[in-house]
Formats: structure tokens, sequence, C-alpha cells
């Protein structure tokens, strides 16, 4: 099936406020902030008329090189439209924006139990770039106290 894919480029509440309702984030507060910057990708997309899915993503620039990397942070399909290529399509329109934005790469972290997340990476020419990956994170109650 084919969804009709867009880019939202200025801030909507209440589509914002459906869209991460439903992708499960019930106390979502949207920022309207992030529309402010042209590297913040917003994409969602429409079957039949509803709302489908969506992804956000980021243009990343870097000290070492002109060509920035687009980071995939979040991509979801909403259960009666999952199965249908959908989530392959979003993929592929952040991958005609990274090619616009001349991005030397692409990447999005998931984890290996993720086994829908894998095969659609891998199903849309992904490649696993190491296989020992960590990811640490620090909560905000770590930012003020010294090493």
């Amino acid at each position: 099936m084919n969804a009709r894919i867009e880019r939202i480029k200025h801030f909507d509440n209440d589509t914002l406020s459906y869209l991460f309702k439903r992708a499960g984030e019930e106390n979502a507060k949207p920022n309207a902030d992030f529309f402010e910057d042209d590297k913040n990708i917003l994409l969602v997309s429409h079957t039949n008329g509803k709302l489908s899915g969506f992804l956000w993503a980021y243009v990343l620039l870097s000290p070492h090189n002109v060509s920035p990397k687009m980071f995939l942070y979040s991509i979801d399909v909403f259960g009666e439209f999952r199965r249908q290529g959908i989530a392959s399509q979003l993929i592929g329109e952040l991958k005609n924006i990274a090619r616009t934005l001349n991005c030397r790469a692409m990447f999005v972290p998931t984890s290996k139990s993720n086994l829908p997340a894998m095969g659609l990476y891998k199903k849309t020419q992904g490649k696993v770039e190491n296989d020992d990956g960590v990811t640490f994170t620090y909560d905000k109650d770590t930012f003020a106290k010294l090493a």
C-alpha cells in the first residue's frame, strides 16, 4: 500500500499530540521549538486519509567534515497500518532528504532484541556497524555532579 509521506515544517499541537499519543507517549508535551531549526525533520504518513505513522530525525553537523550525517531518532507506524511498507516509505523519504542535504551517512540506534526494527533497517539497506555497541545515558540528575 502506498502512503502519502509529508514533511511537517510548522507546529501543529493537535497533530503532534495525536501522533505521540498513538505511539504510546501519553504525557508528551509537543515542542514548537523543534520546527525552528531546518535540521530537525518530522515526516508523517497518511494512508486512506488517516495519519498512519511518523518518524523524526536530525541533521548532525560535525567539526571534522563538511558533510553532515542524518540521525534517525525514532519511527513508529500505528498498529492497524503495520506490515504495509509504510515504515520503509518513511525511511525512503528520509534517505531522499539526506541525499538532497549531501549527508555522508544515516544512522539509527536499536536493540538486537527489537526484531521488527532489525528487519526494517536491513530491508531498507541499513548495515550493522559493529556488533558490540553500547549506549550510555546520563539522567538529568547527573548533570550538575562533578566526576
